[in-house]
């Protein structure tokens, strides 16, 4: 292995051990040391990547937001239009990597004190936000929706997101989870248009 490969490996070592002592032990609880030895490298190699401890955090979540984008633009037609159901799927969906749901409640817990991470958090929800309420509109303007108003429909989309998140991370207190298809279902099912013989059946 080269020098460039080992810098490489070196890093995503470190940002591996990040994540797994922040998203089990809390960001304000683990040190530099911690996260150096949780990799097997010295501080020193720590320092050679980074020069703070928020600096890997603000890479945690820079690397939280491209995992989200990339799951979201796999189930993007090729034309940017959105199938509705299969985007709430994607963005309710954290088996690739089950640590990120711990990871963002630190990212919240964080962003009450330190403005660039509340700002790239804004950043991130903002450009959700645009995107389901993009999909929302779609679906209302083809009649397969009731929607008053797709920005706040996107809004509840979100905020069953975060709380979804929650329980993934502390787990539900019914004891039982529902599964991101499920959510999505949920959400959708009671803005499903009927179809129009059922509509005229029950006008009369």
């Amino acid at each position: 292995m080269d020098r460039f490969e080992q810098r490489k490996l070196t890093r995503a070592r470190l940002i591996d051990g990040a994540l797994k002592l922040f998203s089990a032990n809390g960001y304000d609880h683990a040190t530099i040391d911690d996260i150096s030895q949780e990799a097997g490298y010295s501080k020193g190699a720590y320092y050679f990547h980074f020069s703070t401890k928020e600096d890997i955090l603000l890479e945690l979540l820079r690397r939280w937001s491209d995992d989200r984008a990339s799951g979201l633009a796999a189930v993007a037609g090729s034309d940017g239009a959105r199938d509705l159901r299969a985007t709430l799927v994607a963005l309710f969906s954290y088996e690739r990597e089950p640590r990120w749901p711990g990871m963002l409640l630190e990212f919240w817990a964080q962003s009450m004190r330190n403005d660039e991470v509340r700002k790239r958090l804004a950043q991130v929800y903002g450009a959700w936000r645009q995107e389901l309420a993009s999909a929302f509109a779609h679906e209302a303007k083809s009649g397969a929706l009731h929607v008053e108003s797709a920005d706040e429909a996107a809004g509840v989309a979100l905020a069953s997101h975060d709380g979804y998140v929650v329980q993934l991370a502390i787990g539900s207190p019914s004891g039982k989870l529902m599964t991101p298809a499920q959510l999505a279902a949920a959400l959708l099912s009671p803005l499903e248009a009927a179809p129009a013989g059922k509509r005229r059946a029950a006008a009369v």
